[in-house]
């Protein structure tokens, strides 16, 4: 025992550097655990941070410095969450745009929250907040938005609300974030500091340490909301710069207690500040749906997220619902379906194809669609689905109908190998001719790609994929894949046929399925309320021309195409192609 050497053991109080929490230098304030006796007397009043025994012994119910007012005690823990008060300045993190408010993270128990009557508007205009104002929010800020503010009362649950009235207050960008536990940051009388490089210090109530741009450069003219995107030149960089990401950001924002992973009630924040609108509307997944989108990136399966596997959900996930890639697919405006021999309105639901054009023109005007695609219906005069070449092929004796009783729209069973069930039309949209063109009033946009299908005289295509017997694909699929789109935004005629039969094939190809319905006319009214039952039931979304724009442009997500999307990462990973 002689031999073995001494052991130095450091308590916990020895391990605290106090001068980082207390100005007098020559005070050493003794650090409780909990549990550990502070005072027997009874003389005392119990502050935060303590409690009373059984034999009337004030304890420490935290780990922390005593500080004492008169006879208030109280135990300041060394790490807690931020608990503000009036006039703190704050740096903060917006994390929900509700109705005339927006949630901020502001590393306390409860997000805060900015109302929209207490931003300061572009110019400093004073003036009461309007609904084109609530309309406009996020034009001001949106979720994943760093501001600096003011606390400005506290709500009775604890929740703090604040404001950003004073134009030094606002969006911060062009800088680093930094997170410190709160008590380090002493009260002072100003929190904004000037390094000698020009760049601006704040130093926040709250722990959040802000490095930036300096803010006497910051435009003051649109009320403190702007983003200074302007290029650094190097030389005013730091050389060891940290930088934010966008990921790192979502991640810690959403990582409410803090201890680097993201649990099911926390990753559902996330889905519900994902899947909303641009007038604050939440979707929000199903309780099932969130349970699995959550076991599909829980990639190590052992019930959280850590930063790892969030970092494969933002990157396959998260990214392309927030930021898709769009294509618009125009199924078969052809005269023949207008107003030529195949006139949809001659058939049982009677619809006026023409009245597809003006809407599809509207969209082609105003939605920044990354790809435009036009199919057409090719066929060569033989081609098996026009009656009037049924004398062509011999109808198989297990046909319901005879070829002597077959009339224009029954199905009869064509002779194989192999066995082919076909529709029959009248003759159409004939390779070169006039009832094959697309409508005059149709606009055809600058780039667009168009696809020809039915080519094939031995069997018939509704899909712009394939042709029914899924014997060609056409030349959609790569067309698709070399433009990136990850979203389909399908529309045309007719509804119940190649419409219906385009979504059917996009959404089994993987894609994040559009239909259109308003830009959409059909055949059979009952085959119409099955295609859209198919639709919806596959995780594709129906919706109103006016609604394509925002969903588009990333502004209206739906929960549906997170799933699906989320379905399809699932499959890929089990294929290993992930």
């Amino acid at each position: 025992m002689a031999d073995c050497p001494a052991i130095n053991v450091r308590l916990a109080v020895n391990r605290v550097d106090f001068s980082l929490i207390t100005n007098d230098d020559a005070v050493q304030p003794q650090l409780y655990t909990p549990g550990e006796e502070i005072s027997s007397q009874p003389d005392f009043l119990r502050g935060h941070g303590t409690y009373v025994d059984d034999e009337k012994i004030l304890r420490a119910s935290v780990a922390g410095i005593l500080e004492k007012v008169n006879k208030l005690i109280t135990i300041r823990p060394l790490k807690a969450r931020y608990n503000g008060e009036i006039g703190d300045l704050i740096v903060g993190r917006i994390t929900e745009v509700q109705q005339k408010r927006w949630k901020v993270d502001v590393n306390a128990k409860l997000d805060a929250v900015l109302l929209l009557s207490s931003v300061n508007l572009p110019g400093g205009e004073l003036r009461r907040r309007s609904a084109e104002d609530e309309q406009t929010m996020r034009r001001y800020l949106q979720e994943g938005d760093l501001i600096c503010a003011e606390v400005q009362s506290i709500f009775a649950d604890g929740s703090l609300s604040l404001h950003t009235r004073v134009l030094k207050y606002g969006k911060l960008s062009q800088g680093i974030l930094l997170k410190v536990p709160p008590m380090l940051i002493q009260r002072k009388k100003t929190h904004y500091h000037t390094l000698e490089s020009g760049a601006t210090l704040i130093l926040s109530y709250n722990g959040y340490v802000w490095i930036g741009s300096s803010i006497q450069n910051v435009d003051k003219s649109e009320g403190g909301f702007t983003d200074d995107l302007s290029k650094i030149p190097v030389e005013n960089r730091e050389s060891r710069q940290v930088a934010s990401t966008d990921m790192d950001a979502c991640f810690n924002a959403f990582d409410k207690d803090g201890d680097g992973f993201l649990s099911i009630s926390e990753f559902d924040l996330i889905c519900r500040a994902l899947f909303r609108n641009d007038r604050g509307k939440i979707y929000g997944l199903e309780e099932d749906q969130l349970r699995e989108v959550y076991s599909i990136f829980d990639l190590k399966g052992d019930g959280r997220i850590d930063r790892e596997e969030f970092e494969v959900c933002w990157n396959k996930w998260i990214k392309i619902c927030t930021r898709p890639k769009s294509a618009f697919l125009i199924v078969d405006v052809q005269n023949d379906f207008i107003t030529g021999s195949l006139n949809i309105k001659q058939c049982a639901a009677q619809h006026d194809g023409s009245e597809v054009i003006d809407p599809i023109n509207r969209l082609l005007e105003t939605v920044p669609f990354d790809a435009v695609f036009y199919s057409l219906d090719w066929h060569p005069v033989d081609h098996v689905s026009f009656i009037d070449n049924l004398h062509l092929r011999e109808v198989d004796i297990s046909s319901s109908i005879s070829k002597e009783a077959a009339r224009v729209y029954d199905t009869v069973t064509f002779q194989g190998p192999p066995l082919l069930k076909q529709r029959l039309w009248p003759r159409h949209c004939v390779q070169d001719s006039w009832g094959a063109e697309l409508h005059k009033d149709l606009k055809i946009v600058d780039n667009a790609i168009k696809i020809y299908k039915g080519t094939n005289p031995e069997v018939d295509s509704y899909s712009v994929f394939w042709d029914n017997k899924k014997l060609t694909e056409t030349t959609l699929s790569s067309q698709l894949q070399e433009k990136g789109a990850t979203d389909i935004y399908i529309c045309g005629l007719a509804y119940d046929v190649c419409v219906g039969a385009t979504a059917v094939d996009a959404l089994t190809s993987g894609y994040r399925t559009i239909l259109i319905d308003d830009c959409s006319r059909g055949v059979d009214l009952v085959d119409i309320e099955k295609t859209k039952a198919t639709v919806i039931g596959s995780n594709g979304v129906i919706v109103n021309s006016s609604q394509v724009k925002a969903m588009v442009e990333g502004r209206d997500r739906r929960p549906e195409l997170g799933y699906k999307l989320a379905l399809e990462i699932k499959h890929k990973m089990n294929l290993g192609d992930e």
